[in-house]
């Protein structure tokens, strides 16, 4: 069978933290990996390839962003490479990686982190929780959809089998 791998934006973090998911929990369920950017191959031309990353780069100063510090300076030797200003970049280079603690002393920024997942299971994962906290699924054929005249919002549906089902809240999940 196969599992389709999913790899995620930082987004999924609130996602996750605003329903108070176990961020452990979450990832031994869902088969998970951290996630520090996006690589993208062949962008470009053939053979190119960039990694984009989810941190910044360097610090403002004076309130001007630091890539206009590092434009200024890339013909110099000493400048590096623009990813050598990116804690997330070399972070994933070097294979190095630390969650840190919430209220840490370090100056370093909370990494700006992501997962790369198996969809399948996160989604049975999500089914499970919500389920166990009352939520109601129902799978069937939609054939019609009764909407609020005035709001335009679903005021209920109706399935194939002719139960109607009312509710404030609709998830459409056939992709």
């Amino acid at each position: 069978r196969f599992r389709r791998r999913r790899g995620d934006h930082p987004a999924i973090r609130n996602f996750n933290e605003r329903l108070d998911l176990d961020e452990v929990e979450f990832m031994r369920e869902s088969n998970a990996t951290f996630k520090l950017g996006i690589q993208f191959e062949n962008w470009r031309r053939m053979g190119d390839s960039y990694i984009h990353p989810f941190g910044s780069y360097g610090n403002p100063v004076n309130w001007i962003h630091f890539h206009h510090f590092w434009l200024q300076q890339r013909g110099e030797p000493e400048a590096g490479r623009f990813w050598d200003y990116n804690m997330h970049y070399m972070s994933a280079e070097n294979g190095k990686f630390s969650i840190g603690r919430k209220k840490s002393r370090t100056p370093s920024p909370t990494p700006h982190y992501a997962f790369h997942f198996d969809a399948t299971l996160y989604a049975q994962y999500l089914r499970g929780w919500s389920e166990s906290r009352g939520v109601e699924r129902t799978e069937g054929k939609v054939t019609d959809v009764s909407l609020d005249g005035e709001t335009g919002d679903i005021r209920s549906i109706t399935l194939e089998s002719g139960e109607v089902i009312e509710g404030d809240l609709f998830i459409d999940c056939s992709g």
